[in-house]
């Protein structure tokens, strides 16, 4: 490399790095390594996104979807499972955008409250809506429990079947027009 390849790069590298790192101090909160007030709001102009774009709180609850018979079609989620090659087969994500549609669909008052219980106990108290798919390919038609489930924490995963509990169930019976 010549002199001016590597020194091109590392004046680059350095204004990236200090670009990132001040980024980085910006978005946290009180640190010894403070950032006056108007810096912060500078860089937050600069770069709108922050930091939180890249992470999802591992306290949130999960919206799942379970079949509630055999004539509903299959819930290819979540998406690393062998029968969706790992990742590689697509329409388990199609389906998961599909999910997150008609669950807009579901009121707050729809959903039953179900603590303590397992999915099983739970079906039985659930409230049954119906809801329209008008998706022009639909991939969820049928009846399905909607979920609201929180993830066991990892200190007490060994405890439980599934790594979540569920909270809050809801029956869904999904009528597509389009098939």
């Amino acid at each position: 490399m010549s002199k001016k390849v590597m020194f091109t790069f590392l004046v680059f590298s350095a204004i990236w790095g200090f670009i990132f790192s001040s980024s980085v101090a910006a978005s946290l909160g009180t640190t010894p390594l403070g950032m006056s007030k108007d810096s912060k709001i500078l860089y937050s102009s600069l770069l709108p996104q922050g930091w939180g774009f890249f992470s999802k709180s591992p306290r949130d609850t999960l919206l799942g979807m379970h079949e509630a018979n055999e004539e509903s079609l299959k819930v290819l989620f979540p998406t690393m499972r062998f029968e969706n090659a790992l990742g590689l087969y697509r329409k388990g994500r199609s389906q998961g955008v599909e999910m997150g549609g008609l669950s807009m669909h579901i009121k707050k008052e729809d959903w039953t409250k179900c603590d303590g219980k397992s999915l099983e106990e739970c079906e039985a108290s659930a409230n049954e809506i119906t809801i329209e798919n008008k998706t022009p390919e639909p991939l969820l038609c049928g009846e399905y429990y909607f979920t609201q489930e929180e993830i066991v924490p990892w200190s007490y995963y060994k405890y439980s079947d599934s790594g979540s509990e569920v909270k809050e169930v809801v029956r869904a019976d999904i009528k597509c027009s389009n098939r």
